[in-house]
């Protein structure tokens, strides 16, 4: 029951969070709904939709790893500097960047 309760509570503080920079950076609306038709009052769901099949890929040839990563959208871009995310962070990027610093 707990684990319900804080997820309703994540999924709040990402609608409020979006909502509020909406209101202040003066975006009237989000192109996030099918057809990229425009949303006034981002849900969650629709928010974590507009990231659903974003990937990355890693292949590996002996010693060489070589990653490649889908191109964002403008929308999903947007969603992300409202929810305050770098990119960089968005792709775990600067987690391993400082797993590495930490460890030499």
């Amino acid at each position: 029951m707990f684990l319900f309760f804080l997820s309703l509570m994540i999924q709040a503080i990402i609608e409020r969070e979006v909502r509020l920079k909406m209101k202040e950076w003066g975006i009237k609306t989000l192109p996030i709904y099918p057809e990229s038709r425009d949303a006034y009052h981002p849900t969650t769901s629709k928010i974590l939709d507009a990231f659903d099949g974003i990937s990355s890929y890693q292949v590996r040839m002996g010693q060489m790893t070589k990653e490649f990563r889908d191109s964002l959208t403008q929308t999903q871009e947007q969603i992300l500097n409202l929810l305050g995310i770098s990119s960089d962070y968005y792709w775990g990027q600067s987690v391993v960047e400082g797993e590495k610093s930490e460890k030499t």
